[in-house]
């Protein structure tokens, strides 16, 4: 898997990792121009960042968790990295979701924008359950695909552990997944927005988190819009 990597430090590692995932159809290169890692190092944080290229090839073949587990995560502990951080967009927030099912203990916690939801199918599989809570109740769900994320998330409740934090857009084509994702969050790591899914709004909402989510040092009541 092809990864790009920006230093915080030329000459020594930074304690903490964040690692980005593209969104489909745009290379890392993509990720770069649209300034996903220019905004970072203008707030000054402290963070080295690597870009994953993880995208269709790896979903088809259900290997997301364990690509991202072998060539990205493992390699960063073993290089002594205290903390990792995923952040995806659309489909990068969406195979996010896919390595913290299998992986969450070893994240310091996941920033999603404007995810994918899954397939038309498996949502309305899980509406006419009721919901993601009430269709993970059910023993006899199915744990592939996407539906293994989904399951985690409805289970995985308030306990610590791997917190998340979405930014989704009312005029986003996915908005319906989305808010029914959201309702398995905490209200305050809930961010939404005016906006499509298109890059300047991903940029702000990349922006807003940088500025007050929990990598900006900030006291985390400033996580919420005043």
């Amino acid at each position: 898997m092809r990864c790009l990597a920006d230093a915080y430090h030329a000459d020594h590692r930074a304690d903490t990792l964040l690692v980005l995932l593209p969104p489909a159809k745009a290379s890392l290169e993509d990720m770069l121009a649209q300034g996903m890692v220019a905004a970072v190092r203008e707030l000054g944080l402290p963070l080295d960042i690597l870009l994953a290229d993880v995208g269709y090839q790896q979903v088809m073949a259900g290997t997301v968790a364990s690509t991202l587990q072998q060539e990205v995560i493992l390699p960063a502990r073993q290089q002594g990295y205290a903390a990792i951080w995923l952040a995806g967009i659309s489909l990068g927030a969406f195979n996010a979701l896919h390595y913290a099912a299998v992986h969450g203990e070893q994240l310091a916690g996941i920033k999603l924008l404007a995810p994918y939801p899954g397939t038309a199918d498996i949502l309305q599989e899980i509406r006419a359950a009721g919901g993601p809570e009430g269709w993970a109740a059910d023993p006899d769900c199915s744990l592939q695909d996407e539906r293994r994320w989904w399951h985690w998330l409805a289970k995985r409740g308030e306990r610590a552990g791997c917190p998340l934090w979405l930014s989704l857009a009312a005029e986003d084509r996915f908005a319906a997944g989305q808010d029914m994702l959201a309702t398995l969050l905490l209200p305050a790591q809930v961010r939404r927005t005016a906006g499509d899914h298109s890059w300047p709004v991903w940029r702000a909402q990349w922006q807003h988190w940088l500025l007050h989510g929990p990598l900006s040092g900030k006291p985390a009541a400033t996580m919420e819009d005043r």
